[in-house]
């Protein structure tokens, strides 16, 4: 009898400061999902202008945010997946492939023989692109590339993308426009 009073009592002034009449301080909501837009597929699979950038306007109390650009123009045939954690482009041999977001080059070379030729960039905010399957690397280590650079051109393989969020594998249709 004694345990459920002090149940009772215990609830009822838990809940009272629920309802009470003093003044609340604000709350404040950070918005972490800045420029992850979404891409339907048949817009991948329409030539694309890799270099095109695309713009939110500009107001009194919005930024400027530009949007990630596709790496290579062509059609997706593969998309994120457990199994396939990136994005297989049908490309043509010497297509160009571009850097997604301004960023530095941390490796550019073949030492990994199943993927080719393979560049990957270190952007902002822990991410990590990686572009596979090349024929030729316009870059080096320690370069810095702007969005739209031609970095490499592409393989008689299809061209393979995967983008990192620090160590995490990500679907990059979040993010590329």
């Amino acid at each position: 009898m004694l345990i459920k009073l002090l149940v009772v009592i215990f609830i009822s002034t838990s809940l009272g400061g629920c309802f009470s009449s003093s003044p609340k301080s604000r709350v404040i909501i950070v918005e972490k999902s800045i420029n992850q837009y979404n891409i339907n597929q048949t817009r991948l699979s329409n030539e694309v202008i890799p270099n095109k950038q695309t713009e939110t306007t500009t107001t009194k109390n919005k930024v400027s945010k530009k949007s990630w650009s596709i790496p290579v123009a062509g059609k997706v045939l593969k998309t994120f997946s457990k199994k396939h954690p990136g994005l297989t482009f049908n490309t043509k041999p010497g297509q160009t492939v571009r850097a997604i977001r301004d960023g530095t080059v941390i490796y550019s070379g073949d030492k990994m023989k199943s993927h080719g030729k393979m560049v990957v960039i270190k952007h902002p905010l822990g991410f990590y692109s990686t572009y596979t399957q090349s024929q030729s690397l316009k870059v080096k280590g320690g370069d810095n590339v702007t969005k739209g650079q031609v970095i490499a051109l592409t393989s008689k393989n299809d061209f393979y993308f995967e983008m990192k969020k620090f160590e995490t594998l990500i679907n990059p249709l979040k993010y590329l426009k």
